[in-house]
């Protein structure tokens, strides 16, 4: 089976265009919902944040694929408004692809804005906050991602909560959409209260041993190696699909963003299922 950027385009039309399209007054658009779709994921693979540079260059990297493309302004606000289709065959491909009870948990911050007054000015005022982002030992002013993921690093659900806030209560409102036996996460889920409060509903939260000593070092090596799944789909997410520069003004934006990139992921670890490759060989993807 071919493992490329045509694949991945191919596939997100066809799953895209099995849903009806609502009815629109005025004429019948030119690009279809389903070539949006396609584009957007075309994008998020091809790790072009800009879409003007984007449109610019798609005709190139896909020659005669797409006879007619939307402008910069019609591309963004067509996408902003097929947000719920692109999360719908996201989540679609993930039911069918989901293989356990094993769930992954974690968050990172992604900025918002950084020029003086963001916190007033933005768009995202009243919504992002400050966080301390730790693995750059700095503040920015943005959101935190919250992400579920099964092992493989296939994401079943997310969320958008202020840079500031921890992951508590949006994990317990993740759970519920998923069949969940086991959760692992990281320190921050630390406390006796929350794990028991998950435990109440069937769920076993797993997080690192506040110490590590000789008796558990084999037990946390384990569980360390297991949560790589989820820190390389933030990687994926974060460099290859530049997620970390995703240019959104609005918080619209921002969510088309995230959704046409989870969808990428999710087309890429069904390619490579179905081809036997490592699930989240995403590299054959960004037609470089």
């Amino acid at each position: 089976m071919t493992t490329d950027l045509e694949a991945l385009v191919v596939a997100a039309y066809v799953f895209a265009d099995e849903y009806p399209v609502p009815a629109r007054p005025g004429r019948r658009p030119q690009v279809s919902d389903g070539e949006l779709v396609a584009l957007a994921v075309c994008q998020a693979a091809m790790g072009i944040s800009s879409d003007r540079q984007f449109l610019g260059l798609v005709g190139r990297v896909l020659p005669g694929w797409f006879p007619h493309l939307p402008s910069q302004s019609q591309y963004n606000r067509r996408l902003r408004a097929l947000v719920e289709l692109i999360s719908a065959v996201q989540l679609r491909l993930a039911g069918w692809l989901d293989t356990g009870d094993v769930r992954l948990c974690d968050g990172t911050l992604l900025a918002c804005a950084s020029y003086p007054g963001c916190a007033s000015r933005s768009e995202f005022a009243g919504f992002a906050r400050y966080g301390y982002q730790k693995s750059q030992h700095r503040f920015l002013w943005g959101v935190r991602l919250v992400l579920l993921t099964d092992p493989r690093g296939l994401p079943l659900g997310y969320t958008l909560v202020p840079a500031g806030e921890k992951e508590y209560e949006p994990l317990a409102d993740l759970l519920p959409g998923t069949a969940s036996e086991i959760v692992i996460a990281d320190k921050g889920l630390w406390g006796r209260a929350y794990s028991e409060r998950l435990a109440a509903s069937g769920v076993e939260l797993i997080t690192p041993a506040k110490e590590r000593a000789a008796s558990n070092e084999a037990d946390e090596r384990r569980l360390a190696s297991v949560r790589l799944a989820i820190e390389s789909v933030f990687s994926s997410l974060k460099s290859q699909m530049r997620l970390e520069r995703h240019l959104a003004k609005t918080p619209a934006g921002l969510a088309v963003r995230i959704a046409q990139r989870l969808l990428a992921l999710t087309l890429g670890i069904l390619l490579n299922t179905l081809a036997g490759r490592p699930a989240r060989a995403l590299a054959a993807y960004d037609g470089r």
